[in-house]
């Protein structure tokens, strides 16, 4: 296992990072929604944490990387210079929706993101997964196989509470955009907040042709604080919904990635995935292709038609095939504890020169 070494002096009194739960156990608050039965799946650390630095393969910042920034700079400054003298390498945590945040963080350091975009992505950043819940585990959720007719599914948040609350949202974006395009940004459009994108695919494979089943929602449904209607129902909702599917839209959120993506895969379902210039996770290694339609953002517009010849061309035996390696790629890739040992694997990482060559003195 890797070992680690976390600075505790000076450390702030900040919640640690999912990533360090299996080995602090720390509380989960109770309004993240089912967040803390997921977090159960893991019952070994994904580091060990030693308490001589020497002994150590990395220092790990255990904190939020944008929570130290704003909350903690100077011990985040310490941990820096701890790791540069004793000749180690950072390692930093990002699992928060600040996509469109610039980091700026030294050589010696690596950060674990949930997201990125593909035209923004520094050397030194490495794109993890989310934590999610396991759906064949706790639902029973199988592979359904090739139905008569393409059934494309989407349970989620694609409005806004309110007429104010969307003209607010938009305003914004179009100010987002403008700065983008006065920066000269590659990809302005891609950073779209996800709700717009959800109802524009919404839209658009409605007056389609597939058929399609589709719950929309106005909140966001993993977080006490934006539910207004009772948890376990609306989770009922979204599993059943993702099970009697044959395609599940998933596109980006507030981050640019999406937590359904992974629901999917490991529901056995295919995603029909909008690409807003997103890095997946060691698609290095990964031929992601085979269990997803992947449809480019700029290519919104067709989305129904890519759905509808992609799924013609599948023979049910073909389209089995997908969904059962869709399970398997989250069973040996995306759980967090598979993903991790791969990563740090001097034999197979993708990021073995990143993480594992050393320093120079």
């Amino acid at each position: 296992m890797v070992t680690v070494y976390i600075e505790t002096k000076d450390a702030q009194e900040l919640t640690p990072s999912l990533v360090f739960w299996p080995n602090f156990k720390f509380e989960i608050s109770p309004k993240r929604l089912f967040l803390r039965e997921i977090m159960e799946q893991y019952k070994k650390p994904f580091f060990e944490i030693v308490s001589d630095v020497s002994l150590a393969d990395f220092v790990a910042a255990p904190y939020e990387y944008f929570e130290m920034l704003r909350y903690a700079p100077a011990y985040l400054k310490r941990v820096y210079a701890l790791a540069q003298s004793a000749n180690k390498k950072v390692l930093l945590f990002d699992y928060s929706d600040h996509v469109d945040k610039s980091i700026q963080i030294p050589d010696h350091a690596i950060l674990f993101r949930v997201s990125c975009y593909r035209h923004h992505k520094k050397h030194n950043e490495i794109i993890m997964p989310y934590f999610v819940e396991d759906m064949r585990a706790s639902y029973a959720i199988e592979p359904k196989g090739k139905s008569e007719s393409c059934v494309v599914g989407y349970c989620g948040q694609s409005q806004f509470q309110n007429a104010r609350r969307k003209a607010r949202a938009s305003l914004k974006w179009i100010l987002f955009w403008v700065l983008l395009c006065a920066r000269r940004d590659k990809e302005p459009l891609v950073h779209k907040l996800g709700t717009f994108l959800r109802s524009e695919a919404l839209s658009i494979l409605r007056k389609g042709g597939v058929a399609t089943s589709f719950i929309e929602r106005p909140f966001y449904s993993l977080h006490r604080s934006t539910m207004p209607l009772d948890p376990r129902e609306v989770r009922h909702e979204y599993v059943e919904n993702l099970r009697e599917c044959d395609l599940a839209l998933s596109v980006r959120g507030g981050a640019n990635a999406s937590q359904r993506f992974y629901e999917t895969l490991s529901a056995s379902r295919i995603p029909l995935f909008l690409d807003t210039d997103c890095v997946l996770p060691l698609e290095e290694i990964i031929q992601y292709d085979e269990v997803l339609l992947r449809v480019l953002s700029r290519e919104l517009s067709t989305l129904s038609e890519r759905a509808s010849a992609w799924f013609t061309i599948q023979s049910p035996e073909s389209f089995l095939l997908r969904e059962k390696r869709a399970r398997k790629l989250y069973d040996e890739y995306l759980r967090l504890d598979k993903y991790f040992a791969i990563v740090f694997d001097s034999r197979i990482s993708p990021y073995r020169n990143l993480l594992l060559t050393k320093l120079e003195e």
